[in-house]
């Protein structure tokens, strides 16, 4: 896998960029792109479930018992993910936009970013620091359980 900035991988509406579909680990996210979605670099995963909190998501995959019952969705990320480059334009990183992209190691964010949304980088475990500027807004729990260093710039 290889970097790429290949616009065909991306979903862009209005922009914003709605789902990534490619496999890249080191990803530019194109010029132009205002807004990382809500789960924008994650993809659903269904289980079987007893009702209580979902398990979280690793690179082996959901576990289940045949005790479980129902049926529940858990947002896990694309553990091929490495790097990501955003783009200046972009302002918003929208809720789960890179949860559980347990192989994140480094994002590089724009300047100017005015939000980080809840989740958004949740069980990130790879990334270890991170640096924001002052001014943006980091909504409730965007770290959640990722042990990531915030470095206001």
């Amino acid at each position: 896998m290889s970097s790429n900035s290949d616009q065909s991988f991306f979903e862009i509406i209005n922009g914003e960029l709605v789902k990534y579909h490619g496999d890249q680990a080191v990803i530019h996210v194109p010029d132009g792109v205002v807004r990382i979605g809500e789960g924008a670099f994650t993809k659903p995963v269904t289980f079987l479930g007893y009702g209580g909190p979902p398990p979280m998501c690793s690179w082996g995959g959901m576990e289940t018992s045949e005790t479980n019952v129902g049926t529940h969705e858990e947002l896990c990320g694309f553990e091929f993910i490495r790097e990501v480059y955003l783009p200046a334009s972009v302002e918003v990183i929208g809720a789960h936009a890179f949860q559980s992209c347990t192989n994140l190691e480094c994002i590089h964010l724009p300047g100017h970013l005015r939000c980080i949304g809840t989740h958004a980088f949740a069980r990130c475990h790879s990334l270890k620091q991170i640096e924001v500027p002052k001014t943006t807004i980091i909504e409730y729990q965007a770290f959640f359980m990722s042990r990531t260093n915030v470095i206001r710039v």
